[in-house]
C-alpha cells in the first residue's frame, strides 16, 4: 500500500455537491421515465462510481445507500402498469438492486484507489527520474531516491548501502526512518550476511520476519528497533551489482508482486546515479589533477611559493565549511584557488620578487598576473565561472587593491574570501620577501586590516576558524585527496 495525495478540501467539497445534485436530478428522470423497472435507472451507477473514485469504500458505499433509498420502497415499479397488481416493487428487486449498487459501488472505489496509487507512483518515480538528470551530486540523489521509496511504499524505513569490495564491506550512503542507534550497530560484513550476498549475486529477498528468517545479520538489533519485514534488492547496472537497497516495515507484511517491482524501479534509478556519479567524479579529478599539475609546474619556477596553492585551497575548503558553502560552491573555490595564481606563468621571474621601493616598474608586470590568469582560463568552458576570482583576488576593500581597483561588494563574495586566505598563507609561510610568521600573529594582521584590505564580515568569520588546526597544516602540501 502508498500513500495517496488527498484531493483539496474545496474540490472534495464540489465532488461531493455534484454527486448529490446527480442523484436526485438521476431520481427525478426514473420517476418521471416510467419507475424503477425502466431502463433510466441505471444512471444511478454514474454517481455511485464517480463518489467510489472520489471518496473511496466510504464515498461508494454512501452513494449506493442512497440511490437504494431513493430507488427503493419509494419508488414504484412501474407507473405505466395497467393494472395495480405489482405497481409497487418487491422486496427481492428492492434487495438485488441494492446489492448491485453496493457492488458497483466498490468495484469503482478498488478501481479508482489502485489508479491513484499507480498515478502516485508514476508521479515519484518521474520526479527522482528528474533528480538523477539534474545534479550528480550523489548523496543529494540518494536521499531523494530514500525518502520517497519509504512514502510511497509506506514502510517504516528504507536504506541503500554501497558495495565496497576491497574491504567486503556494505557501507550505508543514504537512510530514512532508521534511529541513530539502529544505525551505529556496527558494518554489515558480506561474508558474514548470507541474506545480503544473495542479493549482491543479482537476486531479490524478501523475509516477512527478521526474527524468524535465516541469513540476517543483526535480527536482534533489528527486533529492538521495531524492524519485522525486510524487502532487499540489488543495485545493478551493466550486470554490476554495486550495493543493495532495503525497506523495513515495523510488522509482518508480504510485499506484493507491484511492490517489488517499484523498489525494483527505484534500485535502477539509484543505480544509475551512482554510475553518473562516479563517471562524474571520474571526470572531475582527472580535470583536478590536470590544473594541480600546471599549478605545480608555475610555482616550481619560484621555489619561495611551492605548495602554496595547494596549502590555500585546503584553508578556503576549511573555511567555506565555516560559511556553510554548498558541495557545487565549495567544488568552484576549490579550482579557483588552485589557480589564483595561474597568471604568473606570463610574468617573468624578476617581477614575482618585485617588492621593494626601487621595483615599481617590475611591480607593475606582477600586477598583471590576474588579467593574464584570466585570459588564459576564459576560452575553457568550464572554468569560467571562477574567472572573477582569478582576477579580482587582488583587489582590496577599499579601493587600493589590483588590477581594476574596484571596492566593497563589487568584489566578487569568493575573490574576497581568497583574498583573505591567500594573504594568511603568504604570511605564515614567509612568501613576498619575507620571513613567515606565527599563525595567531597572522591572525592579528589580517583582524588589523579588516574594513581597509579585506571584507570585516568575513574577517569575523575566519577569526573563528581553529588557529591550531590551520597551523598544523599550513606548511606542508595537501594530497589530492585532502584537497
Amino acid at each position: 500500500m502508498c500513500v495517496l495525495k488527498q484531493p483539496s478540501v474545496g474540490r472534495f467539497v464540489v465532488n461531493v455537491i455534484l454527486i448529490v445534485v446527480s442523484l436526485g436530478l438521476i431520481t427525478a428522470l426514473v420517476h418521471v421515465s416510467g419507475g424503477a423497472n425502466g431502463i433510466a435507472v441505471h444512471f444511478y451507477y454514474l454517481p455511485i462510481i464517480w463518489a467510489g473514485y472520489v471518496a473511496g469504500d466510504i464515498g461508494a458505499l454512501l452513494a449506493a445507500l442512497i440511490a437504494a433509498l431513493l430507488c427503493g420502497p419509494m419508488m414504484p415499479a412501474n407507473l405505466n402498469a395497467a393494472d395495480t397488481e405489482g405497481y409497487w416493487q418487491t422486496p427481492a428487486d428492492i434487495g438485488l438492486r441494492t446489492l448491485f449498487f453496493f457492488v458497483v459501488g466498490m468495484a469503482s472505489s478498488r478501481i479508482g484507489f489502485i489508479l491513484r496509487r499507480r498515478a502516485s507512483e508514476f508521479e515519484t518515480l518521474y520526479n527522482v527520474a528528474r533528480s538523477v538528470s539534474s545534479t550528480l551530486r550523489l548523496e543529494a540523489v540518494l536521499k531523494v531516491i530514500v525518502d520517497s521509496a519509504e512514502q510511497v511504499m509506506n514502510v517504516r524505513a528504507c536504506a541503500i548501502r554501497l558495495l565496497d569490495k576491497d574491504r567486503g564491506l556494505l557501507q550505508l550512503r543514504a537512510a530514512r526512518g532508521l534511529s541513530r542507534a539502529y544505525l551505529s550497530k556496527g558494518p554489515i560484513r558480506v561474508p558474514e550476511s548470507p541474506l545480503d550476498r544473495r542479493v549482491l549475486a543479482g537476486e531479490t529477498v524478501e523475509l516477512r520476519n527478521v526474527a524468524d528468517g535465516e541469513g540476517f545479520q543483526y535480527a536482534k538489533e533489528a527486533a529492538k528497533e521495531g524492524l519485522t519485514s525486510v524487502l532487499t534488492v540489488p543495485l545493478e547496472v551493466k550486470d554490476e551489482v554495486l550495493g543493495v537497497m532495503r525497506v523495513y516495515a515495523h510488522t509482518e507484511r508480504t510485499f506484493m508482486r507491484d511492490e517489488i517491482a517499484l523498489l525494483e524501479a527505484f534500485a535502477h534509478l539509484a543505480a544509475i546515479a551512482i554510475e553518473n556519479a562516479q563517471l562524474y567524479e571520474d571526470i572531475r579529478r582527472s580535470y583536478y589533477e590536470t590544473v594541480r599539475a600546471l599549478t605545480i609546474a608555475i610555482e616550481a619556477r619560484d621555489p619561495a611559493t611551492y605548495g602554496h596553492s595547494e596549502r590555500v585551497t585546503y584553508t578556503a575548503q576549511r573555511f567555506a565549511d565555516r560559511l556553510g558553502f554548498s558541495e557545487d560552491e565549495k567544488e568552484y573555490l576549490r579550482f579557483s584557488t588552485v589557480l589564483h595564481d595561474i597568471g604568473k606563468i606570463g610574468v617573468e621571474s624578476p617581477s614575482l620578487d618585485a617588492f621593494g621601493p626601487a621595483d615599481v616598474d617590475l611591480r607593475l608586470f606582477y600586477e598583471m598576473h590576474p588579467l593574464i590568469g584570466r585570459s588564459i582560463l576564459a576560452p575553457v568552458e568550464f572554468l569560467k565561472p571562477i574567472c572573477d576570482v582569478v582576477l579580482y583576488h587582488h583587489e582590496h576593500w577599499d579601493g587600493t587593491g589590483f588590477p581594476e581597483g574596484i571596492a566593497g561588494e563589487q568584489i566578487p563574495y569568493q575573490a574576497r574570501l581568497v583574498a583573505i586566505v591567500d594573504a594568511y598563507d603568504r604570511l605564515v609561510n614567509g612568501i613576498n620577501g619575507a620571513g613567515g610568521i606565527h599563525p595567531v600573529d597572522a591572525f592579528a594582521q589580517i583582524k588589523l586590516q579588516a574594513g581597509s584590505r579585506f571584507d570585516p564580515q568575513l574577517v569575523e568569520a575566519f577569526m573563528q576558524l581553529s588557529t591550531e588546526e590551520i597551523a598544523r597544516r599550513t606548511l606542508e602540501p595537501r594530497t589530492t585527496d585532502e584537497v
